[in-house]
């Protein structure tokens, strides 16, 4: 991930500098682009299935049907100046040759240097016109599947697994809607060096119960993989590429949980309360004119009282 920020050289013009800070790292990153490129010579099959593989990625990616006279494990400058120039992180390149017969590079770069390379060559491909048309829309976003535990015992393995993420989901989404699941990619991984990569179709159909019965009708693309060279980055520099900056980081709210149902819940820390001090509402009946009557009425018993009591010793001088 191209996070860090760099100074914009100064440029002669406004233009210049605006083009320099369009191509600056991103905090958030923008969708990958893909470019797809032919070497120097190609066979047919390479050209179907790079015509194939563009057809798949068309929304993020770029065809170059010009040949190009690249070596990307011997020389790979001119590749990396051609993706910084198409602003693309994402390559494909095939090439085809006596030693090398049906040839295909998958890389993705990293601060406009290459950062990991897989060649596989083809041992079985088939064309997407070789099966019924399909109702998947452009653009779908595929669900992926990897097959096999190659994937986790050996880190190379990992590594691919990763790029074929990179590769196929070029757009992150944050939640996912079971009824729009139509497109589903299938990556297995076979000892000791093969791949295989099929795409099928998503049909749910009524089955009598609550969940739909599903069933997956192959769409092309149908290709066979086997592995025959890489070359990946060194771990100073993946650890470097997956940094993740810290105003990209989202941190844990305090206090806050969330049942089963999805609802939160918050805690809420007071400070110990003094009850005297409260200050406490006034009922109707004890308004400040109702106050004032009982406190007159109280004066006037008093003052009553006094007044008889001489009255009351006198009879009771009388009686004795």
């Amino acid at each position: 991930k191209q996070w860090y920020q760099r100074r914009v050289a100064i440029t002669a013009g406004r233009k210049g500098k605006k083009i320099l800070e369009s191509r600056e790292s991103l905090i958030v990153e923008n969708d990958k682009k893909t470019i797809i490129l032919k070497g120097a010579s190609t066979s047919g099959i390479v050209n179907d299935v790079l015509a194939d593989l563009f057809k798949v990625r068309r929304q993020n990616s770029a065809m170059m049907n010009q040949n190009n006279p690249f070596l990307p494990f011997e020389d790979s400058a001119p590749l990396c100046e051609l993706m910084k120039k198409k602003d693309a992180s994402l390559f494909v390149f095939g090439s085809h040759n006596k030693k090398r017969p049906h040839n295909l590079v998958f890389g993705r770069t990293f601060d406009g240097k290459i950062l990991d390379m897989i060649e596989f060559g083809v041992t079985n491909f088939k064309k997407l016109s070789q099966f019924k048309s399909t109702k998947v829309p452009l653009g779908a976003k595929p669900c992926l599947i990897f097959n096999g535990d190659v994937f986790e015992k050996f880190p190379d393995w990992g590594i691919i697994q990763n790029f074929f993420c990179d590769f196929f989901c070029t757009t992150k989404t944050s939640s996912i809607n079971l009824q729009g699941l139509e497109y589903v990619i299938s990556i297995s991984a076979v000892e000791p060096d093969n791949l295989l990569i099929r795409s099928y179709e998503v049909n749910m159909k009524k089955s009598g119960a609550d969940s739909p019965y599903v069933e997956l009708v192959e769409i092309g693309v149908s290709l066979d993989l086997k592995l025959r060279r890489s070359q990946f980055a060194p771990a100073d520099i993946r650890k470097h590429a997956l940094k993740v900056p810290k105003a990209a980081k989202i941190g844990k709210t305090k206090n806050i949980t969330h049942d089963m149902a999805g609802t939160k819940l918050a805690t809420v820390h007071m400070t110990k309360q003094n009850i005297q001090e409260m200050p406490q509402s006034k009922m109707k009946g004890s308004s400040k004119k109702r106050e004032a009557k009982v406190e007159g009425a109280v004066k006037k018993a008093k003052v009553e009282k006094v007044e008889s009591s001489p009255d009351v010793e006198e009879e009771a001088m009388e009686t004795s």
